[in-house]
C-alpha cells in the first residue's frame, strides 16, 4: 500500500479523505452525503495519475471506493471516465490497483440485496475475472504483457435516462443449481454453469487453464466497464452509502449470556439459494457469491445452535421475514423464543399446548405477544452420531390468534398420531415432564433406537377431519419442507427467501447420504431418492473443501432426462425448454478437458457420452437433420452414425415394415424393450462379438424377458433379425452406442482423468450394459451411487432390474485388475430402501403399494422386491375414483367442466391419461381442445412437473389385456386359483402401466372407463378399501379454474417434455399466442421429421416450418429474449437444409449466431462473399473455415476478373501464396493477370517463360525495374532459339517466333559466348555450310555431343557433301573426315543409356519430359520420367503419330504427343540411325561418281580421251606424270575414308 501512495495528494484531497474513518467526525447522513460531496469534487480537480487516486480510495476505508464508484454525482461520472481511459492508456503494464478495484467492485455488486436488480452478466463476468486471475500469473499480465490494446469503448458522462433493467436482466441469480426435497429435482439454468456448487478459484489452483479465458488485461476493461453501468442501477447508490454509513458509524452491541459473540460473519452465513417450490421464485431474488454458499454451507455443519435439533418450514421461514423489515421488535422477540427452544430452556410461556385434549401428537404454542403464537411440536427421528435418533423440535411458523383454527390443528395432531403408539410415546414423553415441571431449567432431547416406517401404525384417534382441511393437511405434513437451525440462520432468512435453503433429511436418508461407500438406492416415486444423491454431492464437495481448499473432488450426476438434469429458473425461456437445445461453451468438447472448475458436474447420460465419443473421435448424431460437419464428414465417408433409431424412430419407420403376422399381439413398446433392454443390452452381450445375443440365447432369457411366451419370444428374435435389415447402414441405437464406447475404453482407457464420484438417477432407465460404461469412467470402488425403481420402468428400451445390477457390479468389481491382482479387496455397493413417499398422500400411495404387490405376486422376476411404501403423513384425502361403463359422452364432458360456471375444460395442473396417440387424438377431436392429454408414455416423468390431479381415460378399454387375463389374477387373488404367468404375460407390463398412471398424481386420481373391462381392478381396489366407485347418480364436475402464470409454467414443463400440442394448449390459455405458435411450429417439425426421406412432401413440409420459425423469430424481437430468438432462427436454418435451401439457411444461422452453420451455408449456396466475411469476422470452425477460404479462392479465381483475382489472394496470407495456389489448380492466365495486376513483371516473365511463350516473357524481363530482369531475359531469349531450333525441322524453316528471337537477340545483353551459340543457330537455321563446319569442331573439341548433333547434321543438309564430287582431294578428305565424325557423334549419343536426359538434348530433340515444366532448366539429369512430350517440331513427330495407339493420339496432329518414355528413346534412337544412314549413303552415291575417286585410263595411258571434250567423262583426267606417289596415297586415303564413312550404315533402322 505504502508503495501505492507515494505520490503526494492535493491538500483538498487528503482532507476530504480524512474524515472517513470511524467515529471521526462523520455521526449522521447529512454529514456523510457532505463529506461524499466534498472528495469527489477533490477527487474532479485533483492532478495525481488516476492509479494513485483508486489506491487512495480503496486503501483508506472499506466501503469508501464503492462508494465513489455507485454514486451518482457529475463528478463521479468523471472520474469513472478518467479510470476507463488510464486503464486504455496504460493497458501494456495495468497497475494492480486496477485489478483491486475490479475485485471490490464486482465483490459488492454481487452481495445487493434481493430487491435491487442486478444484470446476471455481472455475475458471470465476475466469477470468469476470478477464475482467470487465480490461473494467471499477474506478473505475466501487469509486467511483461505488450499486446496492443483494443480500444475502450468511452465511458458516458451522465446517463440520459434512468437505467431500466431487461427482462432477461432481472432473471435468476447465478446460482446454477436449486437443492429440493424429494421429487424435486436439481433446477438447473442452462445459461449458468453445469454445476449445482462451484467454489471460488483457489490462489493456489490454476482452475483456468491456459488458452480457456480472455486475457486478463482485455477482461479487466470489460469488468470495469461493465460494472460501471451496473453501478448506475436504482438503489445501488443508496446502499453503498448505508454499508459504508454502518463502518463508520457502528451500532452499539448488547451481548446476552445466552448469545456469545458470533465469528461468524453474515457474508458467511448465506443459505443454500433455490431450494424450493419454482412457482414460488421471484424474479428479484438475489444473486449470491458460490464461494458464500460453500462457506454457509460449512456453518451448516457445525453443531446446532443448541442441544436440541430444530427445523422450520419454509413457511414459516416466510411468516418470520415479514417482521425483518417492518418489526424488529417482533422479529426479535421470535428469534429468542427459537433460540430457548433450541436450548431446552422450556418455559409455560414457550410450552403450553394448543389444545386441552390432544388426540394424538400434542401441538404446542409459544406466546409471542400482540396475539402472536409460535405453532411446533416434539418429533422423533433426528440423526444422531451414534445409531440412535434424537426428539426434536418441528416448528409450523407463526401464526395470529384468529388465524389458528383449533379443529384444523387438531387434525393435524391426530394425522400424526397415526403413526403409531411407539412414534406418540417418544414424542410426548418430553413434552410431559416439561408440562408437569415449573421450575425451569435446561431439558435435554432423548435418544431413541430409529423407529421403521413398517412399525408405523395406521390406528389413530378417530377425529373428524373436514374436508376443506384435508388437502391442507396433506401439505403441510407431507409436502411442507423444513430447514435445519443453525449458527447463521437468523442472518440468513434476514437476507434470503424461505425456499433458498437446504431442508432436512429423514433418518433413513441421513444414513445413505452419510454412508462412506457406494450406494444402490431403491424407492418408489417420490421417496426421496434424488434428495439423497445431491446432499451426499454438497456433504462430501464441503468436506473436500475443509480438509484441502485446493482439491475438487470429481463429482458427476448423471441423468437419462434433460428435464432432471437442468430445470428453468425463472422467466421464459426457449433454450431452457428445448430438450434438443445445447448452450455453448457451459461443457468442454471432451471428457478429457473436463477441469476442476467444471465439478460438481450436472449432466445428462446423453451429454457424457457425447464428451467420451470426442474423445475417441466417434460421430454419433441422434437428429436425421444435416449439420456442416456432417455433411462434410460424409463426403469423406467418415464414419458418422445417424439418425439415432429410437423408439419414435422405430415406431415410425421401421415398425410399420414388420411382417404383420409377426406383429400380432405385440406391442411395438415392449418389442422395442426387449430388443434394447434384453438382445442387445444384457451383461451377456457385452462378451459377444457380434454385440447382441443369438436366437437360442436370447429364447433362455426366461426371467429377463417381458415376454412369458417362447413363441413370442421366437417371433421377436425374428423381427429383430428384420430390424437389423430394415434399419439405415449408418443408423445406430442405444445399445451400439454404448459398445462403441466400451470398445474404445478397452482399447484406449479413459481419457483425462477418471470420475472420483458417480450419480445415477432413475437409473431404471438405463440399459444393464450402462452401468459398465458409468463403472469404467468412475473407478472408485467407493464412489459409485445408483438410484431407481424398477416399477416404474415404462421407459421404452429398458428391461432393467436392480437386483441384476447388483450382480453386475459384483461381477464386475471381481474382475477390477486391482482386485484380481491382490492389490485390494473387493467393495460392493451397499443396498438401501427408501419406502416413505414425500409427495403423494395415502390414498394415492396405497393404490399404487397393492398394485406393486400384485406385480410381486404374480411376476416374482419383474421388479425387485421392496419393504410395502407408505406415505409420510397418512392423510387420506381422497381414494382413487372408478367411472366404469360409462359410455355416454355427454356424461364425460360434464365430468371435466368447471361447477361454477360449467365451462368444459380441465386446469392448469389436470391432466388426462390415455393408452396411446391415436386415443389421444380421437379424444381431443370428441372433447375438443379443452384439456390436457398425455399417452401413459408422455406421462413418464410428470410427478417431477408438479401435476397433482390425473384422470386415467378408457386406460383399461383401451388395454391389450383381455378380459380373461384380468380373470385370473382376480380368481387368483380371490379364490386362490393358479396364476400363469406366462400366459398372462401381458399384465406385467399392464400392471407397471397402471402404477405408473397412478404415482402421476399427487392428490387426485380418476379412472373413467367406457367399458366395463376395469371393473375386475375396481373390485380388487374397492374391495381392500384402496378406491371408491361412482355409483350412479349426480355426475361431478372436476375442473378447475387457474390463473395463467399457471397455465405458463405448466406449458414450459410439457414443452421440455418434448409434448408440443400440448405446451401449445397451456401458451393458449395463459394468453401467450407468440409462445403458442413456437411450440406449435415444434411439433410440426415433429412431424416433419418422422416423414420418410423419399417422402414427396418433406422438403415442402421442411420449408414451411422453417419459414415459420424464421418468422416467428423476427416477430419476437421486440419482447422475448434473445437465446429463445437465437434457437428459432437455428431451428429454422437447420429446417432449410432439408429442403435444401442454402441461402435461407445460412442467413437464419447468422442470426442465431451460429457462425460456423451460416459460413458453411453461404458457401453451399455459392454466396462466397457472405460466407468469407463471417469466417475473418467471427469465430468459426477451422476446419470449416479452411473448406471455405478454399472454395472460395477456386470461384473467385475461375471469375477471371481482376477484382475477383484479388479478393482471392486476400484469403491467402501472401501473394506469394496465392500465386502458387494458381500454379497448383492450373489457373495459369489468371496467374498471369494477377501478376500483371500487381505489376510484377519479372514474375509474369517466369510464368510465360514456363508457359514457352519466350518473346513475350523476353519483352516483360524487359519492362520489369527487378534488377535480375536483364540478365533473366537473355537466358530466356538463348533458351527460347534453342527450343525454336530443334534437329532437322528448323532446317531453312524459320519460324515468326524465331525470327522474333533474334530481332531481339540483337539488342539483349549477352556474353560473347551467348552471342557465338545465337550466330551457330542462326547458321543451322540457315544451313550455312562453313559455319556449322566450324561449330561442329568446336563443339567436338568441347565435347559438346548435343552442340556437335545439331552442327554436323545440319552440316550434312547443306551443300556440303556436294564437294565429295570434287577433284581437290583435300577438300574430299576433309568432307569426308567430318562425316566420320557425324557417325561417331550419333553412334556415341545413341549407345550412351538416358541419352535424351543429357543436359541440352532434349532441346535438341524437341522432347521434353512430362513430369517436368522447366525441363531445359535443370543442371542436371532428370530424375527418370515416366512419359515424354514428343513437341510439333520434334523431327519423330510424324514417326510417333504413326505409331502411336488411337487413344494416345491428340485430337490436332499439331498437337504436342505424350507416349512412354522407353518408346520415345528408341524411336529417337532408330531416327538419328536413319539419319546416319542416309548420311552414309548419300556419301557412297557421292563417291562413286566423284573425279577423285576415278581416273580416266584412257587418258592416263593415251593422254587422250574423246569424252573429255565432248564433257561425257566425269573421271579425273591425270597425266601420268603428275600421278605422283604422294598423290596415289591421297587418293588411296580417299578411300579409306569413305569406307569409314559407309562402314557406320546400321541395319534394320526403320520402324
Amino acid at each position: 500500500m505504502a508503495s501505492t501512495l507515494q505520490v503526494i495528494l492535493s491538500d483538498d484531497l487528503e482532507t476530504a479523505l480524512a474524515k472517513f474513518v470511524p467515529q471521526g467526525p462523520i455521526d449522521s447522513r447529512a454529514t456523510l452525503e457532505a463529506a461524499i460531496f466534498d472528495l469527489l469534487d477533490a477527487l474532479k480537480s485533483a492532478n495525481a495519475d488516476v492509479a494513485s487516486l483508486l489506491g487512495a480510495i480503496a486503501y483508506k476505508t472499506s466501503g469508501l471506493l464503492e462508494v465513489v464508484i455507485a454514486s451518482r454525482h457529475e463528478a463521479a461520472f468523471t472520474f469513472r471516465s478518467r479510470v476507463l481511459k488510464a486503464l486504455q492508456k496504460s493497458s501494456h503494464y495495468p497497475n494492480p490497483i486496477f485489478t483491486t478495484c475490479t475485485e471490490r467492485i464486482g465483490a459488492f455488486l454481487i452481495s445487493l440485496p434481493p430487491w435491487i436488480p442486478l444484470d446476471q452478466g455481472i455475475m458471470t463476468k465476475f466469477h470468469a475475472f476470478s477464475a482467470n486471475l487465480a490461473s494467471t500469473d499477474t506478473t505475466e499480465y501487469f509486467v511483461n504483457k505488450n499486446a496492443e490494446p483494443e480500444p475502450v469503448e468511452q465511458f458516458p458522462m451522465k446517463p440520459s435516462k434512468t437505467l431500466q433493467l431487461g427482462k432477461r436482466h432481472q432473471r435468476a441469480s447465478s446460482v446454477s443449481s436449486t437443492i429440493q426435497d424429494a421429487g424435486r429435482y436439481l433446477t438447473k439454468s442452462r445459461r449458468a454453469s453445469t454445476g449445482v456448487l462451484k467454489p471460488p478459484p483457489s490462489p493456489t489452483v490454476a482452475t483456468n487453464r491456459s488458452g480457456a479465458g480472455p486475457a486478463l488485461p482485455e477482461q479487466l476493461r470489460e469488468c470495469l466497464e461493465a460494472y460501471f453501468a451496473a453501478c448506475l442501477e436504482d438503489g445501488v447508490e443508496d446502499y453503498a452509502d448505508t454499508n459504508l454509513f454502518q463502518l463508520l458509524v457502528p451500532p452499539a452491541i448488547t451481548l446476552r449470556p445466552q448469545e456469545p459473540l458470533n465469528e461468524t460473519t453474515l457474508e458467511s452465513s448465506l443459505p443454500l439459494p433455490g431450494g424450493g417450490d419454482l412457482a414460488r421464485l421471484s424474479s428479484s431474488q438475489s444473486t449470491v457469491p458460490l464461494h458464500a454458499i460453500i462457506r454457509y454451507l460449512g456453518d451448516a455443519t457445525k453443531p446446532k445452535l443448541g442441544e436440541w435439533p430444530v427445523v422450520v418450514s419454509q413457511r414459516g421461514i416466510k411468516h418470520v421475514r415479514k417482521y425483518v423489515s417492518r418489526d424488529k421488535e417482533t422479529f426479535s422477540r421470535i428469534e429468542n423464543t427459537i433460540r430457548q427452544l433450541a436450548m431446552g430452556m422450556f418455559s409455560s410461556s414457550n410450552h403450553a399446548k394448543l389444545m386441552d385434549h390432544h388426540h394424538g401428537v400434542p401441538i404446542y404454542a409459544a406466546e409471542l405477544g400482540r396475539s402472536l403464537r409460535l405453532l411446533y411440536h416434539i418429533d422423533f427421528g433426528a440423526p444422531t452420531n451414534s445409531k440412535l435418533e434424537s426428539q426434536f423440535i418441528r416448528i409450523f411458523g407463526v401464526f395470529s390468534t384468529a388465524e389458528i383454527d383449533l379443529n384444523f390443528w387438531m387434525a393435524v395432531s391426530a394425522q400424526l398420531g397415526r403413526r403409531g403408539p411407539d412414534y406418540i410415546r417418544r414424542c410426548k414423553d418430553q413434552g410431559d415432564q416439561v408440562l408437569s415441571r415449573r421450575s425451569g431449567g435446561v431439558v435435554s432431547p432423548q435418544l431413541f433406537p430409529p423407529l421403521d416406517v413398517s412399525q408405523w401404525s395406521g390406528r389413530g384417534a378417530d377425529v373428524e377431519i373436514e374436508d376443506s382441511h384435508r388437502l391442507e393437511l396433506h401439505r403441510i405434513l407431507s409436502l411442507e419442507k423444513f430447514v435445519p437451525l443453525s449458527h447463521t440462520f437468523f442472518e440468513a432468512i434476514q437476507r434470503f427467501t424461505e425456499t433458498s435453503f437446504m431442508f432436512s433429511v429423514s433418518g433413513p436418508e441421513n444414513r445413505i447420504i452419510n454412508h462412506p461407500s457406494s450406494c444402490l438406492v431403491l424407492g418408489r416415486s417420490g421417496t426421496g431418492k434424488t434428495t439423497c444423491m445431491l446432499f451426499r454431492i454438497i456433504g462430501l464437495d464441503v468436506a473436500a473443501k475443509k480438509s484441502s481448499p485446493s482439491h475438487t473432488l470429481r463429482q458427476v450426476f448423471v441423468t437419462q432426462s434433460r428435464t432432471l438434469a437442468r430445470r428453468p429458473v425463472l422467466g421464459l425461456s426457449l433454450l431452457d425448454m428445448d430438450e434438443s437445445a445445447e448452450e455453448e461453451g457451459v461443457l468442454p468438447p471432451k471428457f478429457s478437458d473436463l477441469e476442476d472448475s467444471h465439478f460438481p458436474l450436472f449432466l445428462t447420460y446423453d451429454q457424457l457420452c457425447k464428451l467420451v465419443e470426442a474423445d475417441f473421435d466417434l460421430q454419433f448424431q441422434p437428429s436425421s437433420l444435416p449439420s456442416p460437419k456432417n455433411a462434410r464428414a460424409r463426403a469423406k465417408q467418415s464414419s458418422v452414425r445417424q439418425p439415432l433409431v429410437d423408439f419414435d424412430y422405430f415406431d415410425s419407420k421401421v415398425w410399420p415394415h414388420f411382417n404383420q403376422q409377426l406383429k400380432k399381439g405385440l406391442h411395438s413398446a415392449l418389442v422395442y424393450s426387449e430388443f434394447m433392454g434384453i438382445i442387445k443390452g444384457s451383461e451377456a452381450a457385452l462378451s459377444k462379438s457380434s454385440r447382441y445375443l443369438g436366437r437360442t440365447e436370447y429364447e433362455k432369457q426366461s426371467n429377463r424377458s417381458l415376454l412369458g411366451d417362447n413363441n413370442d419370444r421366437s417371433k421377436i428374435y425374428t423381427l429383430f433379425e428384420a430390424y437389423q435389415k430394415l434399419r439405415p447402414s449408418a443408423a445406430y441405437d442405444v445399445a451400439d452406442r454404448v459398445h462403441a464406447l466400451m470398445n474404445s475404453l478397452r482399447e484406449n482407457g479413459v481419457p483425462g482423468k477418471p470420475i472420483d464420484f458417480l450419480y445415477v438417477d432413475e437409473a431404471q432407465d438405463n440399459l444393464i450394459i450402462d452401468a459398465a460404461l458409468l463403472r469404467t469412467l468412475c473407478p472408485n470402488p467407493h464412489g459409485l451411487f445408483f438410484a431407481g425403481d424398477t416399477a416404474q420402468t415404462i421407459s421404452v428400451g429398458s428391461a432393467f432390474k436392480f437386483s441384476e445390477l447388483k450382480a453386475f457390479l459384483y461381477r464386475l468389481e471381481r474382475n477390477d485388475a486391482g482386485v484380481r491382482g491382490g492389490g485390494r479387496l473387493p467393495v460392493d455397493p451397499n443396498f438401501f430402501q427408501l419406502s416413505t413417499n414425500y409427495r403423494s398422500h395415502s390414498g394415492i400411495v396405497n393404490a399404487a403399494a397393492f398394485i406393486v404387490k400384485l406385480l410381486d405376486t404374480y411376476f416374482k422376476h419383474s421388479i425387485d422386491s421392496l419393504a410395502p411404501e407408505v406415505a409420510h403423513v397418512d392423510v387420506d384425502i381422497h381414494r382413487p375414483e372408478f367411472f366404469s361403463g360409462m359410455s355416454d359422452r355427454a356424461d364425460f364432458k360434464t365430468f371435466i367442466s368447471e361447477p361454477a360456471t360449467d365451462t368444459r375444460g380441465l386446469g392448469a395442473r389436470q391432466v388426462i391419461i390415455v393408452r396411446h396417440e391415436s386415443a389421444a387424438n380421437d379424444l381431443r377431436a370428441a372433447i375438443g381442445r379443452v384439456a390436457v392429454v398425455l399417452t401413459l408414455y408422455e406421462s413418464k416423468g410428470m410427478e417431477f412437473d408438479d401435476s397433482r390431479k390425473v384422470l386415467l381415460f378408457n386406460f383399461f378399454t383401451d388395454s391389450p389385456a383381455t378380459a380373461t387375463d384380468w380373470r385370473a389374477m382376480f380368481l387368483a387373488r380371490s379364490e386362490g386359483r393358479v396364476f400363469d404367468d406366462r400366459r398372462h404375460s401381458i399384465l406385467q407390463s399392464e400392471l407397471k402401466s397402471l402404477y405408473v398412471g397412478l404415482t402421476r398424481a399427487r392428490e387426485r386420481v380418476w379412472i373413467w372407463e367406457e367399458s366395463s373391462n376395469g371393473c375386475i381392478m375396481e373390485a380388487l381396489l374397492t374391495g381392500s378399501s384402496l378406491a371408491t366407485a361412482y355409483n350412479g347418480g349426480l355426475i361431478p364436475q372436476i375442473a378447475v379454474i387457474n390463473h395463467e402464470e399457471e397455465w405458463a409454467e405448466q406449458a414450459q414443463q410439457y414443452f421440455a417434455k418434448n409434448l408440443f400440442s400440448e405446451a401449445a394448449f397451456c401458451f393458449q390459455r395463459a394468453g401467450m399466442p407468440w409462445w403458442m405458435a413456437v411450440a406449435q411450429t415444434y411439433k410440426d417439425r415433429q412431424e416433419a421429421m418422422r416423414l420418410a426421406e423419399k417422402d414427396p412432401s418433406r422438403s415442402s413440409k421442411f420449408r414451411e416450418v422453417a419459414q415459420t420459425f424464421d418468422r416467428l423469430a423476427q416477430g419476437g424481437q421486440s419482447k422475448e429474449d434473445q437465446e429463445s430468438l437465437r434457437l428459432l432462427f437455428s431451428n429454422a436454418g437447420e429446417c432449410y437444409i432439408v429442403v435444401p435451401d442454402h441461402l435461407p439457411a445460412a442467413v437464419a444461422f447468422l442470426n442465431a449466431r451460429k457462425y460456423t452453420a451460416a459460413a458453411y451455408q453461404y458457401r453451399m449456396a455459392g454466396c462466397f462473399d457472405e460466407a468469407v466475411y463471417i469466417v475473418k469476422r467471427y469465430t468459426v470452425d477451422p476446419e470449416v473455415a479452411e473448406n471455405i477460404k478454399y472454395a472460395a479462392k477456386v470461384s473467385y479465381t475461375k471469375g477471371k476478373d481482376t477484382a475477383s483475382l484479388h479478393k482471392a489472394s486476400e484469403l491467402c496470407d501472401s501473394k506469394d501464396e496465392f500465386v502458387d495456389f494458381l500454379v497448383d489448380h492450373g489457373f495459369e492466365d489468371q496467374r498471369i493477370d494477377f501478376l500483371d495486376s500487381i505489376e510484377e513483371h519479372e514474375k509474369i516473365a517466369q510464368v510465360l517463360w514456363d508457359d514457352g511463350d519466350y518473346v513475350n516473357a523476353v519483352l516483360r524481363f524487359r519492362e520489369s525495374n527487378d534488377p535480375s530482369s536483364p540478365r533473366q531475359g537473355s537466358q530466356c531469349l538463348l533458351e527460347g532459339i534453342r527450343s525454336s531450333v530443334p534437329l532437322v525441322t528448323s532446317y531453312e524453316n524459320e519460324s515468326g517466333v524465331l525470327s522474333e528471337l533474334f530481332k531481339l537477340s540483337r539488342t539483349a545483353v549477352l556474353t560473347p559466348d551467348e552471342k557465338a551459340e545465337i550466330r551457330f543457330l542462326r547458321a543451322v537455321v540457315n544451313l550455312e555450310a562453313a559455319e556449322l563446319k566450324q561449330y561442329g569442331q568446336r563443339c567436338l573439341d568441347k565435347q559438346d555431343l548435343p552442340g556437335a548433333l545439331l552442327a554436323l547434321d545440319a552440316w550434312t543438309q547443306s551443300t556440303a557433301l556436294e564437294s565429295v564430287r570434287s577433284t581437290q582431294d583435300d577438300e574430299v578428305a576433309e568432307v569426308l573426315l567430318l562425316c566420320q565424325k557425324f557417325g561417331a557423334v550419333i553412334n556415341d549419343i545413341v549407345r550412351t543409356p538416358g541419352f535424351v536426359d543429357l543436359p541440352g538434348m532434349q532441346h535438341v530433340f524437341g522432347v521434353s519430359n512430362t513430369s517436368s515444366k522447366e525441363p531445359a532448366r535443370q543442371a542436371q539429369p532428370q530424375n527418370i520420367a515416366l512419359q515424354r512430350t514428343i513437341r510439333a517440331c520434334s523431327f519423330i513427330h510424324n514417326v510417333a503419330w504413326r505409331v502411336a495407339d488411337r487413344e494416345e493420339q491428340p485430337r490436332n496432329r499439331a498437337d504436342p504427343l505424350t507416349l512412354p518414355t522407353n518408346r520415345v528413346d528408341d524411336m529417337i534412337r532408330r531416327a538419328l540411325l536413319r539419319r546416319l544412314n542416309s548420311v552414309v549413303e548419300l556419301v557412297d552415291e557421292f563417291a562413286r561418281k566423284s573425279r577423285a575417286f576415278e581416273i580416266c585410263q584412257q587418258f592416263l595411258i593415251y593422254q587422250q580421251c574423246g569424252g573429255r571434250d565432248e564433257g561425257s567423262c566425269w573421271k579425273d583426267h591425270i597425266l601420268e606424270k603428275d600421278l605422283t606417289t604422294e598423290r596415289f596415297n591421297s587418293r588411296f586415303r580417299l578411300h579409306i575414308l569413305v569406307i569409314a564413312v559407309l562402314n557406320n550404315f546400321t541395319a534394320g533402322t526403320s520402324d
